[in-house]
């Protein structure tokens, strides 16, 4: 019974300290996870908050200079940011600079906003890096064709890309002549489509670039209504009544631009070469000289290959991002726009102040450092004046040092010499009188030796400097190449590289940023109150379980179970002495003994032997089953209700004829302070109490007892 109560005892302790202890590991696991997240989360925002500033400032510098340049209200300024964030993250522009002048230029030659200057804006710049085509040309050859066509921007945009592509550019002066000649052709009736058609037909003519063309048509245009003798007279020598045909191209339109094509054509089928070139001199001047027949005769049968509604410029766009370059930086900005920036924006003010802070104390912080220069400026002097002295001396402190050296090296090192001595004198009896001067000779040539090498150095530090200045220039030459494509490569790439690492924290962060004004309340509101709470909780119950005497309330579980074990103690002796007179009985039965007391003696004392061997051969069985035993008592005892035997009332016999174990389960919590520690302790006794109970009901069933537990 006493290592049955021990265990049990044991047990018991375990499950009322168990828990109690698991949630105090608890809370300091959640303390230092709180402290590592807390340095991690540091280490990380301060990459994040180093890429954000950076991406911040680009940004709001850009559009700093964009306000400034178009005159544009802070109102007007809250769209147009929003309008550079969508192009950046869509890879216009080669960084915030580039977008924002891009954007300027849009602003001031177009005057759009909205859309229109996002769209203007996003063209211009793809024309740029798909076909070279200057910024400024295209958005101010782009803004005459609107203005005379009565197009759109985008339109003009996609014929001038159209262009580019079907070779209008080849001598440089696509937007150049479309800019100059847009009005002319206007005027004899021709359609933006029609002047980028003529314009491909005279190249294909034989013209030899885009300027002849549209310089010919210019004169047409001057010439067909001026009503000169010349102008009359080829009129005339076409047939054609000039009256009704200058009358016609002053009108211009749909007319205008037909008899354009007609005369052209006409001109063209004149076989007498001489008549011909009087007419087209007469007519077109002497660009006519310059293009001859076949391309006037080009001019007359152009090919419609030009269409401004096709999204030509879309198409581009699309192309551009299908390089997994492009889509991966695209993302990347997609970032910096979504996550950087805004984090940046928050940190800059803080920023700002700082700065201005360190403009106001500028002279304090100029003297500190003039301070400081003064002593390290002194004290560079002084060893530059020690090296000087030692060069110009070292003949002279050379052999000084030489000599102090020896007698530093013999005071520091007498056991080492005395070793060498006896060693020596063992080995050369014969020379033991110089013996133990020896080390001192070696000591001194070795110290002699360095002193040369020294003097050496000094000696020739002219042109071992010099060589090492060689060296140390080119050293230094390659560090900086390498540090200077490292930084490249990380200011390019390092905020991107920081938020993927990132992955979903960078989200995270996305959405603190967006939401923070929101998060300062609420934590400002609560987390004091929350946390006040919490501690408070916790400590009454760490206060409360304190009180609670876990040894009592173990022992009196223990004497309980030993009590109701006593009280079945006469059937168990009972039941022993039943089978052991059956042992005896069968015994002398078989072996025909008749005087029992002197054979059982020798049989006792082997049957004592071998049952000492098997409960040792069993030992460790019997250790496996109480451990066993243990955790079955601690674990909630899951047997259904019904297969448990029935409680009986004390003072009724079981069916065996054995008495019942009656076991009164008191729990007194005795708990001081207000009505919040008294619920506390009132609900920590009624989730003890099934506890306790489960635990006696599943050791009893365990011994075969009936048990009855009442509660107090």
């Amino acid at each position: 019974m006493g290592v049955i109560s021990n265990l049990m005892f044991a047990v018991g302790f375990k499950i009322s300290d168990r828990g109690l202890r698991d949630a105090q590991n608890q809370v300091d696991g959640l303390k230092a996870g709180v402290i590592g997240l807390g340095v991690a989360a540091g280490a990380a925002l301060a990459g994040v908050g180093i890429a954000a500033i950076n991406a911040a400032s680009g940004f709001e510098r850009a559009m700093s200079q964009f306000q400034m340049a178009t005159n544009s209200t802070n109102e007007q300024m809250e769209e147009t940011k929003e309008i550079a964030k969508d192009l950046y993250a869509q890879n216009l522009g080669s960084d915030w600079d580039d977008l924002g002048n891009a954007m300027t230029l849009a602003r001031q030659v177009t005057q759009q906003t909205g859309d229109e200057l996002q769209r203007t804006t996003r063209d211009a710049i793809l024309l740029r890096d798909t076909f070279q085509l200057e910024l400024n040309e295209s958005l101010k050859t782009s803004d005459t064709m609107v203005k005379n066509f009565g197009i759109s921007s985008a339109e003009s945009f996609n014929l001038f890309a159209q262009g580019a592509q079907n070779g209008l550019d080849k001598s440089g002066e696509l937007l150049d002549s479309a800019n100059e000649y847009a009005p002319q052709f206007k005027s004899l009736g021709f359609t933006a489509n029609e002047m980028f058609d003529t314009f491909s037909a005279g190249l294909e003519g034989g013209a030899f670039n885009l300027d002849k063309v549209g310089d010919a048509v210019k004169e047409f245009n001057i010439r067909s209504k001026d009503g000169s003798k010349s102008s009359i007279e080829a009129y005339e020598m076409l047939g054609l009544n000039a009256e009704e045909m200058m009358s016609t191209f002053a009108r211009g339109g749909p007319e205008a631009k037909k008899a354009f094509t007609q005369i052209m054509q006409m001109i063209s089928d004149v076989e007498d070469p001489v008549a011909r070139n009087t007419i087209g001199v007469g007519l077109l001047g002497t660009q006519f000289e310059d293009l001859e027949a076949g391309v006037i005769a080009a001019m007359a049968t152009t090919k419609s290959k030009f269409d401004m509604t096709k999204d030509t410029m879309d198409e581009i766009n699309k192309v551009k991002f299908d390089k997994p370059g492009e889509a991966f930086e695209m993302f990347g900005r997609q970032i910096e726009v979504g996550i950087l920036i805004p984090i940046g924006q928050k940190m800059l003010p803080y920023l700002n102040q700082f700065g201005q802070w360190m403009a106001d104390h500028q002279p304090q912080i100029q003297a500190v450092g003039e301070i400081i220069g003064d002593k390290l400026g002194a004290a560079i002097t002084f060893v530059s004046d020690a090296t000087g002295f030692l060069v110009e001396n070292i003949d002279i402190i050379g052999p000084a040092l030489a000599g102090f050296g020896i007698v530093i090296l013999y005071s520091l090192l007498p056991a080492f010499t005395a070793w060498i001595a006896a060693q020596w004198a063992t080995a050369v009896a014969g020379w033991a009188a110089i013996a133990p001067w020896l080390p001192f000779i070696a000591i001194g040539l070795a110290v002699a030796a360095v002193i040369a090498g020294i003097i050496y150095v000094f000696k020739n530090w002219g042109t071992i400097s010099e060589w090492l200045a060689q060296k140390w220039e080119a050293f230094k030459a390659w560090t900086i190449s390498i540090f200077n494509s490292v930084v490249e490569f990380f200011q390019t790439w390092g905020s991107t590289i920081l938020v993927i690492l990132g992955g979903p924290v960078a989200w995270v962060v996305a959405l603190v940023v967006s939401y923070w004004d929101e998060i300062v309340a609420f934590t400002n509101s609560t987390f004091t109150s929350i946390w006040t709470s919490i501690t408070g909780t916790w400590d009454s119950i760490i206060g409360f379980l304190s009180r609670i005497n876990l040894f009592d309330i173990g022992k009196n579980i223990i004497q309980g179970m030993i009590d109701g074990v006593g009280s079945m103690a006469d059937l168990v002796m009972e039941k022993i002495t039943a089978i052991g007179d059956g042992i005896t009985d069968k015994i002398m039965s078989i072996l025909g003994i008749h005087s029992p007391s002197r054979v059982m003696m020798d049989v006792g004392v082997y049957t004592g032997e071998g049952l000492a061997q098997g409960i040792e051969s069993m030992q460790s069985r019997v250790a496996g089953a109480s451990a066993g035993l243990a955790d079955d008592v601690t674990a909630p005892h899951e047997t259904p209700v019904a297969s448990l035997p029935p409680a009986r009332a004390a003072g009724v016999s079981s069916a065996a004829g054995g008495g019942i174990m009656k076991m009164e389960l008191v729990i007194k919590i005795d708990v001081t302070g207000g009505s919040d520690a008294r619920q506390t302790g009132t609900a920590i006794a009624s989730e003890l109490k099934p506890a306790l109970h489960e635990i006696i009901q599943s050791a009893a069933r365990r011994l075969g007892v009936p048990l009855v537990v009442e509660h107090a």
